[in-house]
């Protein structure tokens, strides 16, 4: 099993600690990400509660990343049609040459 780090940080009035496979580095461009979103969101819902922010947060950040993973199986997809299409391409070609002999 990796190594895990205890990665320490406050968000809005709570004290949180993270159990990660990441490094520090990585944490805490997370925590800035996280406080960037959190601003936005903020800033469009200014009397909504710390907690109404961080369920949107999680929300969207979920949002975003099912059309991410979306994204990511459609190439896949895509990628494999290229790849049979090269296969059928080759198996043709290496048929012609075979006939051509």
């Amino acid at each position: 099993m990796a190594n895990l780090n205890r990665y320490k940080f406050t968000f809005g009035k709570k004290s949180l600690t993270l159990t990660t496979e990441h490094e520090n580095l990585f944490m805490e461009e997370v925590e800035k990400v996280a406080r960037e979103k959190y601003a936005a969101i903020k800033e469009s819902m200014p009397t909504a509660d710390d907690e109404t922010l961080a369920i949107l947060l999680a929300v969207n950040t979920l949002a975003t990343q099912l059309e991410r993973e979306i994204a990511v199986d459609d190439m896949e997809q895509e990628l494999e049609s290229l790849r049979k299409k090269v296969v059928e391409k080759a198996q043709k070609e290496a048929l012609e040459d075979e006939e051509s002999k």
